[in-house]
């Protein structure tokens, strides 16, 4: 199998339950890189989230890249911006009002290099997010947030059972404006239409020269699925994926703690 990009997902892909990458998936990137294919990851997180699980494998500078917050940004691993889809001032209104219409789930928004919240009570769940991806959380008033606010995506937390509720509640009105996906039991993110992990590796791809078919993927969750729907690219289901992205693979490999993306590279690339 002729591939030129691997685009590989973070959580519960890339990285093992512990939060980092397994020995045998960390040696058989390694290799991959070094036989000249591009290694990117595509992630919900910023560049501050990715960039130092690619420096343990190499693979750094302005010739590498990532696909950042879901594809709503794509920047070289040095930190140049290649593509960029951001909301406005009137969006951050209307994602407020829908957060007042659900008492009990915080709302933050993604930007370049911080998350901004009016929340003054922080889950356990953000605190998280922010630890692991090294980015701050800036806790602001209404009347601190300027008329001209921009940020890449939001997202709304909570408890299980009140993002099902919040989930009925987003319109198809609201899903064919917004990029919409479940990326956690506890997770809704919202991107620009135009902003999708699967449209932000075809233009990467694009732009490297790269077919889509010279492209293998790898997912396990909600916010994957666009890179599922891509015609061209190989997909790869991790064994720990849920089953709408298994049911749109070409190929489902061992999970995330069983070094799956190793398992399938070595089978699938390199016939091993």
């Amino acid at each position: 199998m002729a591939i030129k990009l691997i685009a590989v997902d973070m959580d519960g892909t890339l990285l093992q339950s512990n939060n980092q990458i397994g020995e045998e998936t960390k040696k058989v990137l390694k290799k991959a890189n070094q036989a000249g294919i591009k290694i990117v990851p595509a992630s919900g997180r910023p560049l501050s989230g990715v960039v130092p699980y690619m420096k343990d494998l190499g693979i750094i500078g302005d010739e590498n890249y990532a696909v950042l917050y879901n594809g709503g940004l794509v920047q070289s691993i040095s930190g140049n911006i290649l593509i960029s889809h951001q909301f406005d001032y009137a969006e951050f209104k209307k994602m407020l009002n829908i957060q007042k219409q659900n008492p009990g789930i915080n709302l933050h928004f993604m930007r370049k290099h911080d998350y901004v919240t009016l929340d003054r009570l922080i889950s356990i769940k953000m605190a998280k997010m922010s630890a692991v991806s090294a980015t701050p959380f800036l806790i602001k008033d209404l009347n601190e947030i300027p008329t001209d606010f921009k940020f890449i995506k939001t997202e709304f937390i909570g408890a299980e059972d009140k993002l099902d509720q919040l989930g009925q509640q987003f319109t198809q009105d609201f899903k064919q404006n917004y990029n919409v996906a479940r990326s956690d039991p506890q997770i809704w993110e919202i991107n620009k239409k135009n902003a999708s992990k699967g449209k932000a590796i075809h233009e990467l791809a694009q732009k490297l020269n790269i077919n889509d078919t010279e492209v293998m993927i790898f997912g396990d969750q909600g916010n994957d699925m666009s890179m599922f729907e891509v015609a061209g690219f190989n997909k790869i289901a991790m064994g720990n994926a849920i089953d709408s992205i298994k049911d749109k693979a070409d190929f489902v490999t061992k999970s995330n703690d069983k070094a799956g993306i190793a398992y399938a590279i070595n089978k699938l690339i390199f016939d091993k």
